[in-house]
């Protein structure tokens, strides 16, 4: 009997502990973009601001002004 309380509470305690875990999708940034990469660099050689990469339009990356 014992066994089987000592079972049984571990088991609520894994369920309580996992629901707790999940984080509703309304607590995210509204402004969420996808597809872009920001780097930011933090060594001997500072950056004023971060860098960010995105993909081109065209293959030659000729849209894009440098």
């Amino acid at each position: 009997m014992i066994r089987h309380t000592l079972f049984i509470l571990a088991v609520l305690g894994t369920a309580a502990t996992a629901i707790a875990a999940v984080h509703p999708a309304a607590e995210l940034p509204a402004n969420v973009s996808r597809n872009v990469t920001v780097i930011h660099k933090n060594g001997a050689f500072p950056v004023l601001g971060p860098i960010i990469v995105e993909q081109c339009a065209k293959e030659d990356c000729s849209d894009v002004q440098s």
